[in-house]
């Protein structure tokens, strides 16, 4: 059986090793940092199935650590967090985080969340394994032979990154992705330039993706935020 990592990024200390003691009575393996820049030097050396963050950090906010861990991959995120602004919650949320616990928290609760939501996360895994082809709205995205192709049957020619940006869509449904999580997704967690870019490769893929009406009446640009593609009726 699979070890499950666990990296815990909180500056509070009494409260970190009250987390590590539930989930080491659940068998997990426990790892800490107390700042943003041990949660960097942390994820150079090891990858983590499940990051539970404190949005409060001295050096930094944890909503950084969301994006950058949905950059990543699909490991969960947990927000642990004495904050109790609804705007906190819901950025968290928009940002990628798949729960978020205010404390002080019961314990037998948040055992209850960290592992139902593992349990989410392994049968997306199985799920995507078995899948090799994506579907949205009669379209269909070959995983292996990286191909997309029209409702009509036709294939539509796309760069590589106008294809991983289409992926990340329609893997993303329902779901605001900011522009610094596109360039994760699309890009990798080492590329270091970041602009308004983001926006020209958006456009160009939606052109191409005009051929169809029912992409655009489902795409919607978030003011100040970044994009989302709604599930088709």
């Amino acid at each position: 059986m699979k070890e499950i990592k666990i990296l815990v990024v909180d500056d509070d200390i009494d409260l970190s090793e009250e987390v590590a003691e539930v989930l080491y009575e659940q068998g997990y393996h426990v790892a800490f940092a107390r700042t943003l820049l041990q949660f960097e030097q942390r994820i150079v050396d090891s990858s983590y199935d499940l990051y539970i963050v404190d949005l409060l950090l001295p050096d930094g906010h944890g909503h950084e650590i969301i994006r950058k861990v949905r950059g990543l991959g699909t490991s969960g995120v947990v927000v642990l967090s004495g904050k109790l602004s609804e705007v906190d919650k819901v950025v968290a949320l928009e940002l990628g985080a798949d729960d978020y616990v205010v404390k002080p928290f019961a314990r037998t609760e948040f055992v209850a969340r960290i592992n139902s939501l593992l349990r989410r996360m392994e049968a997306r895994k199985t799920q995507e394994v078995a899948v090799e082809v994506l579907e949205y709205a009669g379209w269909r995205i070959d995983l292996k032979a990286r191909k997309v192709f029209q409702p009509s049957g036709e294939k539509l020619q796309l760069t590589k990154l106008e294809f991983d940006l289409w992926l990340t869509f329609v893997k993303s449904l329902d779901r605001v992705l900011s522009r610094e999580q596109i360039v994760y997704s699309i890009r990798g967690r080492d590329w270091a330039g970041y602009d308004r870019s983001v926006d020209g490769l958006v456009s160009r893929l939606l052109k191409k993706l005009s051929v169809d009406p029912t992409i655009e009446e489902n795409f919607e640009t978030v003011r100040g935020v970044g994009y989302m593609l709604r599930s088709a009726n």
